[in-house]
């Protein structure tokens, strides 16, 4: 008898603890629905917010902004482990135009901080110090303004980027050279090379691809970051009989090249500058003078693609301006990261990675892939704009196309 008072007893105080157990589970969330979500999913971006290169800053920052608005105004991503839609949030930090800062900002973003992913800045040599670190900490990395093909040839798996590589930015130029009729086809090119890693890979390209296509890289002359004085580029490439021009300056750098390029009467059939003509400053600075200057920074508000004008409208009462192409390859940026935590369905960094390795899917650049390096690829398009009285017009591909090709450029004395 009193082994069984005790044996009831004791299935009693085990019933009791189980009970206890499960309404301590319940009421934790352990056992029942889904786990506790964080109130933001948590990008860090170390960009440049003051020094040399911040207004290339403010344009990322202002396209992941607007993203951002767009995204949380539906509530945010829908993630499947919380079962709920969580908004995004942008933790910046500001590098100042110093690369030697990069590093040590994004460390604060992932120890202090503790954002889920990460996003990449503005101008390729702040960014490159924050690849090392992504892939250490084995988190996601999605930026812009990186046309590096030495960064993607390092077997790095956690890094990302819709920008197109130096290769496709010279085969851009010589399809535009190729719909130009053959009898009026310039085919002797200057590169003037500036004095970084963009410079040499993009002289390294020109010279195998023009040589391919049937085109001659005449003149190759160097200039430094800080260089203000063309003149010598120009008298040699004048005196090669070159009939297009090919570089990639600084903004200041480029006005300065443009005037001593009309002060010494030279005026090639064809000139691409990169970077620094890719915004409205140019027309503004150089007038008529800036006309018939090609450029091409990876996405330009004209397209005629899905997303596009909703984005120029709410770019343009925000910031009261056309947005530049590096804020609609943010934008880019951010579409994929939200698709990309969508289908995975988790915050867990590794399978958010091994979803922005398998994105296809439509963007404000285009239909957009990556290769297996991280480098977006194949689908979305290679552009190219031009200055037209004033006007930025985008000239390639035909299909999208604002205006056709204004070619030859006259020279200085006829325009």
């Amino acid at each position: 008898m009193g082994k069984g008072r005790f044996f009831w007893k004791s299935v009693e105080a085990g019933s009791v603890l189980i009970l206890a157990f499960m309404v301590v589970m319940g009421f934790s969330g352990l056992s029942f629905g889904a786990p506790a979500a964080p109130a933001t999913i948590k990008l860090g971006c170390v960009i440049p917010l003051t020094g040399p290169v911040s207004i290339g800053g403010s344009w990322i920052k202002q396209g992941y902004d607007t993203a951002v608005k767009h995204i949380n105004a539906e509530g945010g991503v829908y993630v499947k482990e919380y079962d709920k839609k969580i908004p995004i949030e942008i933790i910046y930090q500001d590098n100042e135009s110093n690369p030697r800062k990069t590093a040590e900002r994004t460390e604060k973003l992932y120890s202090v901080d503790k954002v889920h992913f990460f996003l990449g800045g503005f101008a390729q040599f702040l960014i490159v110090p924050q690849l090392a670190l992504s892939e250490k900490y084995e988190v996601p990395f999605i930026g812009t303004t990186l046309g590096s093909t030495a960064e993607f040839s390092r077997g790095y798996k956690y890094t990302f980027t819709p920008f197109q590589s130096e290769q496709d930015q010279v085969h851009s130029f010589l399809d535009v050279l190729d719909s130009i009729p053959k009898n009026q086809r310039p085919l002797k090119i200057a590169f003037f090379q500036i004095q970084e890693e963009w410079g040499e890979a993009t002289g390294k390209y020109l010279q195998q691809f023009s040589k391919e296509r049937g085109y001659q890289v005449a003149t190759q002359e160097k200039y430094a970051l800080a260089s203000n004085d063309f003149s010598s580029l120009i008298a040699k490439a004048k005196s090669d009989g070159a009939e297009a021009l090919y570089t990639n300056p600084t903004p200041p750098q480029g006005i300065r090249l443009i005037k001593q390029m009309k002060e010494l009467n030279w005026s090639p059939k064809v000139t691409l500058i990169m970077r620094a003509a890719d915004v409205e400053a140019w027309t503004q600075n150089l007038g008529k003078d800036g006309d018939y200057v090609l450029h091409q920074g990876g996405w330009d508000s004209h397209l005629k693609l899905p997303g596009v004008q909703k984005f120029n409208e709410d770019y343009r009462a925000a910031y009261k301006v056309n947005p530049t192409p590096p804020a609609g390859t943010a934008y880019a940026c951010i579409q994929v990261y939200a698709d990309a935590i969508g289908r995975a369905g988790t915050l867990d960094p590794k399978k958010v990675r091994d979803a922005i390795a398998a994105t296809n899917m439509m963007t404000v650049m285009g239909p957009m892939t990556f290769a297996p390096n991280g480098r977006g690829q194949g689908k979305y398009l290679r552009l190219m704009a031009q200055w037209q009285k004033g006007k930025d017009e985008l000239v390639w591909p035909p299909d999208q196309a604002s205006a056709p090709l204004l070619f030859p450029t006259p020279p200085w004395n006829e325009r």
